[in-house]
């Protein structure tokens, strides 16, 4: 990579608009906060939409590590996204960041924060713009953006739904839901957005929206959901195999081609998942639990097994809530955090992991460990919010 950075300081830079733009496009994304060092004219391509517009014609779009964590309680939200170091060269010396001065080392979409200097891959802030000040209940990520619905605006509950172009990381306004959530929950299926109120609302009936992305309309989706839970809560909602599921003291699914609705019950173990520490890939539905182990939902023999092939992975929080996962473009990405050992420590280890799944027989699932590492140091204080993967 860092020969490629000092081949475009000699030859590259003389190029042609269209030229140059198509030979960035073929570059990982996950070189790009480096490749903002090399001049001005890199870095205007690099944050402009022409640039994704070009890696999507040439079948170059990849999957992207988002990271949203709060520093400390009462903070504002911070983004991160995951990158990969160049390779030490001898022939290239990247310039170093002025003392407490980081803005001009990266672009404005991208800047270093505690890189660990052991690691190959490391979060860098993203720098994005209007909207960032406030706080939603949950968000999804579809294709290259990041949507929120439940904004806390000015103290009260709003309507309003934005998005996050991860391609720019600009916020910008999306259609208003037609309702307001108090608790919102996001699912995503074939290219829609499916929101529902969880909890015990007083109208029930009325409280499932689906979003086209295509035609940026909100929709109403008729839901039994008085008539079969009546006076109960939603817990949580799970999109796997073009169904909606949701759990609560009562379980109900949405058969996305039948159009139909159906009680689900307690045949099925799959409700034990939680968004936040599980994924789907391949139609099979990945959590970790509470033992520290990482399993898979067998749905012929209804039943949780182990996944294998993962004696490699460092110890794991004994907490699910200090640990995300998220399908990486085919493969499981692991985040979780660590306390720095020390007495007087303050702050807190990021690790991430990436690995691939493959399944051998009916009954075993192996995983493949690619690569672990400290991506991130954080005070002690920090709250991992939202772990999601873009297509960019």
């Amino acid at each position: 990579m860092t020969e490629f950075i000092e081949f475009t300081r000699v030859h590259i830079l003389d190029l042609p608009h269209d030229l140059l733009l198509n030979c960035l496009a073929r570059v990982s994304r996950l070189y790009y906060p480096t490749l903002c060092l090399v001049s001005k004219r890199f870095r205007s391509l690099i944050t402009s939409l022409e640039l994704y517009q070009t890696r999507a014609l040439l079948g170059r779009t990849e999957s992207c590590l988002y990271l949203c964590s709060r520093l400390s309680y009462g903070s504002k939200q911070c983004w991160y996204t995951l990158c990969k170091r160049p390779t030490p060269s001898p022939y290239l010396t990247l310039p170093k960041p002025k003392p407490n001065h980081i803005s001009g080392w990266f672009s404005p979409c991208f800047r270093p924060y505690r890189i660990p200097k052991s690691s190959n891959y490391h979060m860098v802030s993203v720098s994005t713009r209007k909207f960032s000040h406030w706080t939603w209940w949950t968000c999804a990520a579809i294709g290259s953006t990041i949507y929120t619905v439940g904004k806390y605006i000015y103290g009260g509950i709003s309507s309003r739904v934005f998005f996050l172009d991860c391609r720019s990381h600009t916020w910008h306004e999306a259609p208003s839901i037609q309702m307001t959530p108090k608790y919102p929950l996001m699912s995503v299926i074939d290219g829609k957005i499916y929101v529902v109120e969880g909890l015990n609302v007083p109208d029930s009936s009325d409280s499932m929206k689906v979003f086209d992305l295509k035609k940026q309309i909100w929709e109403h989706l008729p839901c039994p959901r008085a008539e079969i839970f009546g006076k109960s809560y939603i817990l949580r909602s799970l999109a796997i195999d073009g169904k909606l599921y949701l759990f609560g003291d009562k379980n109900m699914v949405y058969k996305v081609d039948e159009n139909k609705w159906d009680v689900v019950g307690l045949e099925t173990r799959i409700s034990w998942a939680f968004s936040d520490f599980s994924c789907v890939i391949d139609n099979i539905m990945y959590n970790y639990i509470l033992s520290r182990k990482l399993q898979w939902y067998d749905s012929k023999g209804i039943l949780w097994r182990d996944l294998k092939g993962l004696e490699e992975l460092p110890k794991m929080p004994k907490s699910c809530t200090r640990v995300r996962m998220v399908n990486h473009g085919g493969k499981i990405a692991l985040l979780w955090d660590k306390k720095v050992r020390g007495f007087d420590s303050n702050e807190k280890n990021i690790w991430c992991a990436v690995f691939a799944v493959e399944r051998r027989s009916e009954q075993e699932v192996y995983g493949k460990l690619e690569w672990c590492e400290v991506v991130l140091k954080v005070p002690k204080s920090c709250c991992l919010l939202e772990f999601l993967a873009v297509d960019v």
